[in-house]
């Protein structure tokens, strides 16, 4: 997903996990932890290689068998400073290391893949039910953000994180189920011209989950 998501996707997760007086530090937390994985690019702009510069990116920061120890090494180091996590450890423990696992999880449902379970060889993984920016999936994490950073440890900013939480995964739903419907479609009209089992590729047109394209070989 594009970055601007990333800071409010896991600025809320880390959030709601988080003791309730240290909401708008976790808000602040979720938000670099989120996008530490995408700092990857950095060095690989020093290649003028585009195919390196693509298989590349998610891979091995983004790898569900890397995070854990990044996690665990943020958690140790945080928590030896004192301060925050120190004063409730277990919190925050599970507030970094599911805002980070949660990344690479998330840019999973876009076109491009992520290599989850890097350096095994494995195929990315890539379920395509999202466009790289969409703007109606980003809404529910801004505006659970907002709304605690407002509230602070008020309960009622609690209850605004678990709405956006449970909205922003209800639209993930929704586009693993409009991309079933589509490919539903597409295997009748591809069967009706003697294609039915040409291989074929599904991706949302730009800000939506509306309207798709699909591509038959």
């Amino acid at each position: 997903m594009d970055s601007i998501t990333h800071l409010f996707f896991g600025g809320a997760i880390a959030a709601a996990i988080a003791p309730k007086q240290h909401r708008r530090a976790a808000l602040l937390a979720g938000m670099a932890l989120n996008t530490l994985p995408d700092l990857d690019v950095f060095p690989l702009m020093l290649s003028d290689d585009p195919v390196v510069r693509m298989t590349w990116h998610r891979a091995a920061t983004h790898s569900w068998l890397v995070l854990p120890l990044a996690a665990w090494a943020i958690w140790w180091f945080s928590k030896r400073r004192g301060g925050r996590v120190a004063q409730s450890p277990v919190r925050w423990w599970w507030a970094i290391f599911a805002c980070l696992m949660a990344h690479p999880l998330l840019d999973s449902f876009t076109v491009y893949g992520t290599q989850l379970l890097w350096p095994l060889p494995l195929p990315p993984m890539m379920w395509s039910s999202l466009f790289i920016i969409d703007p109606l999936f980003t809404l529910p994490w801004f505006v659970a953000f907002v709304l605690a950073m407002v509230a602070g440890s008020k309960r009622w900013g609690g209850r605004a994180l678990a709405a956006g939480i449970a909205v922003g995964v209800g639209y993930l739903g929704w586009s693993l189920l409009a991309k079933s419907m589509v490919e539903r479609e597409a295997d009748r009209a591809l069967a009706a011209i003697g294609l039915a089992d040409a291989p074929r590729f599904s991706v949302p047109m730009p800000f939506n989950t509306l309207l798709w394209r699909v591509v038959a070989m």
